[in-house]
């Protein structure tokens, strides 16, 4: 048995499931839920995030009250280039996923901007000038169905699952008609340091953010709150993809008349392989890109899909050979985390005449 596999049990990928749901919950709250002392999840969350085996980011990508420029870049390299031009890609704060597939691109990008224009720099002044790139192909985000941190793990049972649930909803205060929080919570430009301070560890306490910041630990959680609850904070909590089951990542490009955009989503979203789900420009209008247990699977999942869906038209698939980077991670070979790349995408591209 490999042994960086056998060092992983079920009581680590419920750890990790439960943080999926709960993210910011304390070792004492889930204790019970996982039937562990809060002292053991500790020891066991600080061993899987040491070896890079899991993880838990923060990712803030509004800018201002609207939602960030967002595409997919498919990029062609000459012959042999693609591991020195994902090097290139995996460092930029702006591509916040890199991944080398099959198919008729070497690399494929998911790239977050403030707007259009520095997505116009970004593309022809850093991507296209790196050496060895000879073509891209950009398709904008025209919608988000399904966020990759929705996916889960399947660790935990429904009873653990329920009791998750009820612990975590006690411990939030019921807020009053004046304290609701608003549907959009603006990301201004002072809440980005603390965002980008949760990128790498989610789980910093509010008090080592407090003396970070040099603020009070009332504001750190009144700003936290603020930004979770309207949706301009979002956490991701992942284990290593060699180690969860669900190894293969593979992406589908498909045609749907965009009348029945919604009801491809639903049926999409609701498929247990599901990680991403987006209508896009271009030639095609939608993406998919999910989870399998094995290569073989991605036919299946491919039929099921059409089954369910009889107005859909997969018009092309790839598989991942590597993931260089996921949710501003970067991985190894195994899929284990190397380093956070910080995910400033507020900030100038970098030219590559002078990267």
């Amino acid at each position: 048995m490999n042994s960086a596999i056998s060092a992983i049990d079920d009581t680590d990928r419920a750890l990790v499931h439960a943080l999926q749901l709960a993210p910011r919950a304390s070792w004492e709250l889930l204790g019970p839920v996982l039937g562990a002392r809060p002292d053991t999840l500790a020891r066991r969350w600080e061993r899987l995030t040491g070896s890079g085996e899991a993880w838990l980011s923060g990712l803030g990508l509004r800018t201002g009250v609207t939602k960030p420029c967002m595409a997919w870049v498919e990029v062609t390299c000459t012959a042999g280039t693609s591991p020195s031009v994902g090097d290139a890609l995996v460092a930029d704060p702006h591509a916040l996923g890199v991944e080398h597939t099959t198919g008729s691109r070497d690399l494929l990008v998911f790239v977050a901007v403030p707007d259009l224009p520095t997505l116009y720099s970004y593309l022809s002044s850093r991507v296209q000038r790196i050496p060895g790139v000879v073509g891209t192909r950009t398709s904008m985000v025209t919608a988000v169905h399904y966020a990759p941190d929705r996916w889960r793990l399947d660790q935990l049972t429904p009873g653990q699952i329920g009791l998750l649930t009820r612990r975590t909803r006690r411990t939030r205060r019921p807020a009053s008609a004046a304290q609701d929080r608003p549907a959009v919570a603006p990301l201004q430009a002072e809440d980005r340091p603390l965002v980008l301070a949760l990128a790498s560890d989610a789980r910093r306490t509010v008090a080592s953010l407090a003396r970070e910041f040099a603020m009070s630990e009332t504001t750190v959680r009144r700003r936290l709150a603020r930004l979770e609850g309207g949706q301009s904070l979002r956490y991701s909590c992942a284990l290593a993809s060699g180690l969860s089951g669900w190894p293969v990542s593979a992406t589908l490009w498909a045609e749907a008349s965009e009348f029945e955009l919604a009801d491809c989503a639903a049926v999409a979203a609701g498929l247990r392989e599901t990680r991403i789900c987006m209508s896009v420009s271009g030639p095609w209008n939608f993406m998919i890109s999910a989870r399998l247990r094995t290569v073989e699977d991605l036919s299946r999942y491919t039929a099921e899909l059409t089954r369910r869906l009889p107005g859909l038209r997969v018009t092309d698939s790839a598989v991942a050979l590597q993931v260089r980077k996921t949710e501003a991670q970067e991985l190894d070979r195994r899929g284990h985390r190397v380093r956070t790349v910080i995910p400033d995408i507020w900030s100038a591209p970098v030219s590559t005449d002078t990267a």
